[in-house]
């Protein structure tokens, strides 16, 4: 990746733009679940500060009445502590109050820099600077939908999956039948010998009624599965691209029976392959076409934690940061001390990197940039 790369400026953008700024969010996170901390301890210590003036009026009230034989004293002391008990819950509701109202607006805060953090992490995924290891896109048909998802493996033990939106193509937008891909397609599921030894008799089962039940696609490996609306029958299509050509295997299955389709030779010659082919030609370029569709970020862990759940933004960033450090170094070479405007700087990643405080200091550190 060369200073000039187009994929460098892209790179640096992505970095100074999501990534640090995901830092900068899950900081502002951490600084409001510490003020929502403060703010309930305040609270508990002035609700107990009430509680306590509230006895100790009580106990006044009750000493005087035990020292003082004052006649009918006990009904203006019983009046009085109604009183008090009126007045200190009614300061302590107020106070209540006012105590949830700060904290709904600190939730609305929390939640937008939340949400920021998240965006600007799916941007980096989405990215495609982080080497991809491994990748499974899906799509089953659940609830009346297609459900897709795209998962990955990169760099660093890091995995995520995001949601595709398969309405974005064609074929998924609804249920989808073999006869939408090709027409009048039997295939082959058992073989007799007739009664005088002679020919075998093949029993073909017509595919156009059959839809979609699921397909996936991984490292050049197309799986697929048709299934029988009307009964628990399937075929699987496993289709396998690589050198120069592809290996297509069949499977039928039904509440009585499995046969391998393309390991019985008197079967396999009765499948007309390239009426099989091109479905399963469409269905690969689909879901390939699919995983350009991402809607949402719904997993991703870095050596087996779970960095949603956990809000781990900054640790990410780290591991991020450090598979492409040198990456980022080299753009650094030919980075303008200062800038005018909206350009980007030395001077403004250090300020940048200032922002992300304990955490800038580590990243800085791994490029070579002193805040």
């Amino acid at each position: 990746m060369g200073e000039n790369d187009p994929s460098s400026d892209a790179l640096f953008k992505n970095f100074y733009r999501c990534l640090l700024d995901a830092v900068i969010s899950r900081n502002e996170m951490e600084e409001i679940e510490e003020t929502k901390k403060t703010l309930t301890e305040s609270l508990n210590k002035d609700v107990n500060s009430v509680e306590e003036l509230k006895s100790r009026i009580f106990k006044e009230l009750d000493n005087f009445s035990a020292s003082n034989h004052i006649s009918k004293f006990e009904e203006a002391s019983n009046e009085m502590k109604s009183l008090v008990t009126l007045t200190m819950d009614k300061f302590k509701g107020k106070t209540q109050e006012e105590f949830k109202s700060k904290i709904e607006d600190l939730d609305v805060t929390y939640n937008s820099a939340k949400t920021n953090a998240i965006k600007n992490i799916q941007a980096i995924l989405s990215s495609g600077l982080l080497k991809t290891l491994d990748t499974n896109v899906s799509t089953r048909w659940a609830d009346g939908i297609y459900d897709s998802s795209a998962r990955y493996k990169v760099d660093g033990g890091i995995e995520y999956e995001f949601s595709l939106k398969s309405t974005s193509v064609d074929l998924l937008k609804e249920s989808l039948k073999f006869s939408s891909l090709e027409r009048n397609v039997r295939l082959p599921i058992d073989s007799a010998t007739n009664w005088a030894g002679k020919d075998a008799q093949i029993d073909l089962e017509k595919v156009d009624k059959y839809t979609l039940v699921s397909a996936s696609l991984n490292k050049g490996n197309l799986f697929v599965v048709f299934g029988d609306p009307d009964s628990e029958a399937t075929f699987t299509f496993v289709m396998s691209r690589g050198g120069d050509g592809s290996f297509l295997s069949i499977e039928y299955k039904n509440e009585e029976k499995s046969v391998d389709i393309t390991a019985n030779s008197a079967l396999n010659n009765m499948v007309e392959i390239d009426k099989i082919q091109r479905p399963l030609d469409m269905i690969y370029g689909t879901l390939k076409e699919l995983e350009a569709n991402k809607t949402k970020l719904i997993s991703l862990s870095m050596d087996g934690v779970d960095i949603l759940s956990s809000s781990s933004y900054r640790a990410l960033a780290v591991k991020i940061t450090e598979i492409l450090a040198n990456e980022i170094k080299n753009v650094l070479k030919s980075l303008p001390d200062k800038a005018a405007g909206d350009q980007l700087s030395m001077s403004s990643l250090k300020e940048k990197l200032k922002f992300c405080g304990n955490i800038g200091k580590k990243i800085g550190d791994l490029i070579g940039v002193q805040a």
